[in-house]
């Protein structure tokens, strides 16, 4: 599997993975399968789901990149340690769940 410092990569079919200039700047490297219809059980879209919403709470929306750069930096910065631990420590059930629902909705 090709990697970028280490790292693989998984898309999760959503409409910018599956774009054609998406597609095309990844045809050198292996992606790990995921199905199409999976829910969001990954630890990862939980995080930025978190940042996401601090994002939109903040009160000076970022218009240049360094400026959301460093309101994401702020966002995981503040995210409680607890909260990722949750993430981690329910990875099995969450995994355990989309298997008995057929990679159906689970409520994660």
């Amino acid at each position: 599997m090709n990697s970028i410092q280490g790292g693989g990569f998984q898309l999760d079919n959503s409409r910018p993975h599956t774009a054609v200039v998406t597609q095309h700047a990844l045809q050198s490297v292996d992606m790990l399968p995921w199905p199409a219809r999976s829910p969001d059980i990954s630890p990862n879209e939980h995080v930025w789901d978190i940042i996401r919403r601090q994002l939109q709470r903040h009160p000076q929306p970022a218009l240049a990149v360094p400026v959301l750069t460093d309101q994401v930096q702020q966002g995981w910065n503040s995210i409680p340690q607890t909260d990722i631990r949750h993430l981690y420590d329910t990875m099995h059930t969450r995994l355990h769940t989309c298997c008995q629902n057929s990679g159906g909705y689970t409520g994660y």
